[in-house]
């Protein structure tokens, strides 16, 4: 993808998109980023279940999924549709972004659509962490037990460094992927990572 070894390691182009900013056109919207979150994460599903979650009216939600279709993010689930209910599923497991896909260069159009993607992945990331904040005080007992963290480390790191560790970090989470419905014990977990300087 890029002149670097190996740029995206755990990324697998069959089952993995990385966005460059001219292809995440109908992303830049949060409840269609959401109900991409929620196709990737817990497998297909109709428009008046994810609207149920997202607390939105069906209309709405299959407004959106039909715009999510278009520009090749999810697809109609033929297997679990019929008549009445229009199932869809992502179409891969997970959406990076970079600035770093070849033949793609940046223009101020593409430089501003993807300033708001990263926003709204940096304003739904807040949003999930004090969610889970707001359920610490019914979980007094069991905090000492729990692996969770929150951390923030300042660094001083030169340009390869940085690519080596968001590297590191991509190939440790990848290790513990699971598919959508796989079987076993576990509690669904974000992993967030951000790695940027001071502005």
């Amino acid at each position: 993808m890029t002149d670097d070894a190996n740029p995206f390691p755990g990324l697998d182009p069959a089952q993995d998109v990385l966005l460059s900013p001219s292809a995440m056109r109908g992303l830049v919207n949060p409840l269609r980023l959401r109900l991409l979150d929620l196709l990737q994460a817990d497998g297909p599903s109709t428009a008046t279940e994810l609207g149920r979650r997202v607390g939105q009216s069906t209309g709405v939600t299959s407004y959106h999924l039909r715009v999510l279709a278009q520009h090749g993010f999810i697809v109609e689930d033929a297997e679990r549709g019929n008549d009445r209910d229009r199932w869809w599923r992502a179409v891969h497991r997970s959406t990076s972004f970079s600035f770093r896909v070849p033949g793609d260069a940046a223009t101020e159009e593409t430089v501003d659509q993807a300033v708001q993607f990263v926003r709204l992945n940096a304003e739904e990331s807040h949003r999930r962490v004090l969610a889970w904040v707001d359920t610490l005080s019914s979980q007094v007992e069991e905090l000492p037990e729990l692996p969770w963290t929150v951390s923030d480390w300042p660094l001083t790191l030169t340009v390869e460094q940085a690519r080596e560790v968001t590297a590191a970090v991509r190939e440790l989470v990848t290790r513990f992927r699971r598919e959508p419905g796989a079987e076993g014990d576990g509690t669904r977990v974000h992993a967030q990572f951000q790695l940027f300087p001071e502005p």
